[in-house]
């Protein structure tokens, strides 16, 4: 008999942070950007976090640079030592972290990830607390949500689970606490998600649920993201046998609060660029909704509409591939005939400037009454209308328009 296994449902989730991968927004410290590549409490020299395993995660300015963007997707490519960064003799790689500048408590927090199959590949999406609770048993327990580890050696399988200093369940920390699942077709992009409540956590691969372990006492406060690429010496998942670099990719990271009705949320992002919406409300205004983003002496107006359905849709503006205020969310319903009229404000040089408007929150019922949309009606750059700038944004995506500065 096939067993159908539960899958998550989004309509019932507000999104409170998203890299597509667009652009790059990696630092240092993360200060004015999405992403940090070391971790203060770690950071073992000027450009180099010490890493665990047999790896050492390295910024840029090593001399080596783990990162590269390209075509949506962030690669991570991990190399035998090469600079003078980093523990001696350990690999170089890269970690991306919100550590100090996003996190939160509760909700559903998803990778889509490409890992590499190569043997010494150790491949994580995990969380940690903006503040530990010290380990009342003295049994050197933490806190730590593994949404997924992967090892390139063992390919299809997924390693998920919960770390924490209650006694109970570490009494069997396999059974009680980490939940194994296996991919049957391992190559390709895969999604790992994790629905954290406050009874229980779930654990999701390609959307559908794979397991789920009562919340222990010490997981509700805020965690902020992690994602690496390490490699590990390990006789069974050896990087320096082959000696070649490994690489793996990810499409996107979200993070999605409960709704008011399905959970508690305690988001406590400190970047604006990343701050939670407003709970999302169906409730549309007698006329067009507004609202500016963004400075600068350029105004760009967009004209904004969407079908509503458990809850509305939001979306995020680009300009250039740098995102300009923080997730929208839109009112005016598109058979009203009335529009959302969005100023975007910035100083753009000469030239074209390409504009993305992207639609994050997609849902649909199997009918037109039970799906929900975004349009984009029309656009007007400085008091011109923008030619080629409206568009049915019909599922999650992106639509892609220019304007022009003389």
């Amino acid at each position: 008999m096939e067993v159908k296994l539960s899958a998550i449902d989004l309509s019932k989730y507000q999104l409170t942070f998203d890299d597509e991968f667009n652009s790059r927004s990696i630092s240092q410290t993360g200060d004015g950007t999405t992403w940090a590549d070391i971790r203060p409490q770690w950071r073992f020299d000027a450009n180099s976090d010490i890493g665990f395993g047999h790896s050492s995660f390295v910024d840029p300015a090593s001399g080596y640079d783990p990162f590269n963007v390209s075509n949506g997707v962030l690669t991570i490519t991990a190399v035998p030592d090469r600079t003078a960064s980093g523990f001696p003799d350990s690999w170089e790689s890269g970690l991306i972290t919100t550590q100090g500048h996003f996190s939160q408590t509760y909700g559903y927090f998803e990778i889509r990830a490409d890992f590499s199959n190569l043997a010494g590949a150790w491949n994580a999406f995990w969380l940690l607390p903006d503040h530990a609770i010290a380990d009342p048993n003295n049994a050197g327990h933490w806190q730590e949500l593994d949404v997924v580890e992967n090892y390139g050696s063992f390919e299809k399988g997924i390693y998920s689970g919960i770390h924490t200093t209650d006694a109970a369940p570490n009494e069997n920390w396999q059974q009680n606490l980490q939940v194994y699942s296996e991919l049957p077709q391992p190559s390709g992009f895969h999604t790992y998600g994790l629905d954290w409540n406050e009874d229980t956590i779930g654990f999701y691969v390609d959307g559908q649920l794979v397991g789920s372990k009562p919340t222990p006492s010490d997981m509700h406060g805020p965690m902020y993201l992690l994602a690496d690429l390490a490699t590990q010496a390990d006789p069974n998942n050896n990087a320096d046998v082959a000696n070649v670099p490994i690489s793996s990719q990810i499409d996107y990271i979200r993070v999605y609060s409960h709704l008011p009705d399905t959970g508690t949320v305690t988001n406590t992002p400190t970047n604006s660029d990343t701050a939670a919406t407003p709970p999302p409300t169906t409730t549309t205004p007698p006329t067009g909704d507004g609202s500016t983003i963004g400075a600068g002496t350029h105004k760009l107006v967009l004209s904004i509409s969407q079908d509503a359905y458990l809850g509305d849709a939001q979306y995020r503006v680009e300009v250039d591939g740098t995102q300009v205020g923080g997730i929208q969310t839109a009112h005016s319903l598109h058979g009203s005939g009335q529009t959302d009229q969005v100023l975007v404000q910035g100083d753009w040089g000469n030239g074209s400037h390409d504009v993305a408007v992207t639609f994050l929150n997609d849902a649909w019922d199997g009918t037109p009454s039970t799906d929900r949309n975004l349009y984009l009606d029309g656009a007007n750059y400085d008091g011109t209308d923008v030619a080629d700038a409206q568009h049915a944004l019909m599922g999650v995506g992106a639509f892609h328009f220019h304007i022009f500065d003389a």
